[in-house]
């Protein structure tokens, strides 16, 4: 009696310690399986992490011709203008025609190679986790491009009216020595951008037409058009070319020497 009972024992503390480990096997997997369906970092992140310099620029209004503009969207705009290294290092060739410093700013760049540009330092950012969803590096709209610049001032340069102060602010014919300067020698704009005026020109995603005779809010330009939009003025023009509202235009599949680009942050297709 005493081996059957001592039989039935073994059997019953056999079938605990069987249960127990089949326990432990489940909630071992079950953490597995939970790793597994863990979240990248990118699609946890509701909120990107900017590039170094990117400049935070609040949604606001300004005055076009007589009437208002509104960007209703809070974006990020390159404090300085893209260097010839930064292209460089993100695409393997620097076509500037002012070489021999890499933090001059990029030039010759046709509209595409800076989308190009914006798309890869996108996959750079989304693969790294610093991106969510939704968000991508691109070129500003004219209309985000002349907000930032005027920086909530109504005056014909973000720093005034007087076109004698822009040595302080902008590289222009009068003071370029016909060349490109390194990025961040000038003062900044009242929000922080350098180089907004002078230096180079810099591309905008709008293609070209006239501006419409109304209040618009946040507009992008015609669907199509033959020229694409670029703005700020340049070490090759006058200082009145460097005017906050003044624009001009190039065909997208030209590049040339006195045409940059600096890039923007914000929600994809906004």
């Amino acid at each position: 009696m005493e081996f059957i009972n001592h039989r039935l024992s073994v059997l019953h503390l056999s079938r605990f310690w069987a249960v127990l480990i089949l326990a432990a096997l489940f909630v071992s997997q079950l953490g597995c399986d939970n790793k597994q369906r863990e979240p990248s970092p990118a699609l946890r992140r509701t909120k990107p992490v900017p590039l170094t310099n990117m400049v935070l620029i609040k949604a606001g209004t300004f005055i076009r011709q007589n009437h208002p503009i509104t960007i209703s969207r809070d974006f990020w705009l390159g404090k300085y203008e893209v260097t010839q290294r930064e292209y460089e290092r993100m695409t393997g060739r620097n076509p500037s025609h002012f070489k021999g410093d890499t933090n001059r700013p990029v030039e010759q760049v046709r509209y595409h190679e800076a989308l190009a540009y914006c798309s890869a330092v996108t996959k750079q950012e989304t693969d790294a986790g610093r991106l969510p969803s939704g968000y991508s590096y691109r070129l500003p709209t004219e209309a985000e491009w002349e907000y930032a610049c005027r920086a909530g001032t109504t005056n014909f340069y973000s720093f005034g009216d007087d076109a004698a102060q822009a040595d302080q602010y902008a590289w222009t014919l009068e003071n370029s020595d016909v060349t490109t300067h390194p990025i961040g020698l000038k003062r900044p704009n009242p929000w922080g951008l350098c180089d907004i005026h002078g230096n180079v020109w810099e591309w905008t995603s709008d293609w070209f037409a006239e501006y419409p005779a109304a209040p618009l809010k946040d507009p992008s330009g015609p669907a199509q058009g033959k020229f694409k939009v670029f703005r700020g003025g340049s070490w090759n023009h006058a200082v009145e070319f460097a005017r906050s509202r003044n624009r001009f235009m190039m065909s997208p599949t030209n590049g040339i020497n006195f045409v940059g680009f600096r890039i923007a942050l914000g929600e994809a297709g906004k």
